[in-house]
């Protein structure tokens, strides 16, 4: 294989790690919109994410299609054994040190989208709370806890008894 292949992997790689940036900004500025409940900048970035992500995806097949083009499947192992059959050192640590910043900038990615989910999720309970007690309800009348415990629900003793 020449190094010409590395190089292109590599870019490619680069690619990837520039739109997980894009998607790292994209979800940071969500969380602000999220913590503002600013209904229409949430649906903003929900349209920026989906196309931020179609173009991770289409990357990622880029990358894998290069990779299968060489005989290599697109695993961690055969990365691996794709790395160390780079015959240019310098070409080889660089293909490394950006396939482990990719690794790194998505674990960042995944953990800002999980924090925007429990802060979706906490508004959510907030929200419907709230609309519990402007609708008369008592807001402790669950049938089940968030644990998923038994809630206090008046209506399981009304049925008991009927």
């Amino acid at each position: 294989m020449n190094s010409e292949s590395y190089l292109k992997f590599d870019a490619f790689t680069s690619t990837g790690i520039e739109i997980l940036e894009k998607l790292q900004n994209s979800l940071q500025s969500e969380l602000v919109a999220l913590s503002e409940r600013n209904l229409e900048q949430i649906k903003q970035y929900a349209v920026d994410k989906s196309q931020i992500l179609v173009e991770f995806s289409n990357n990622t097949q880029q990358r894998s299609q290069l990779l299968e083009s060489l005989n290599f499947s697109s695993n961690e192992k055969d990365i691996q054994l794709f790395f160390a059959s780079c015959p240019d050192p310098s070409a080889k640590k660089t293909c490394i040190a950006n396939w482990q910043t990719l690794a790194q900038t998505l674990k960042v990615v995944i953990d800002s989208n999980n924090v925007n989910e429990q802060v979706l999720k906490r508004n959510q309970y907030n929200i419907d709370t709230i609309l519990s007690i402007l609708q008369g309800k008592q807001a402790n009348n669950v049938l089940y806890d968030a644990k998923g415990d038994k809630g206090d629900y008046s209506g399981q003793s009304r049925i008991g008894k009927a």
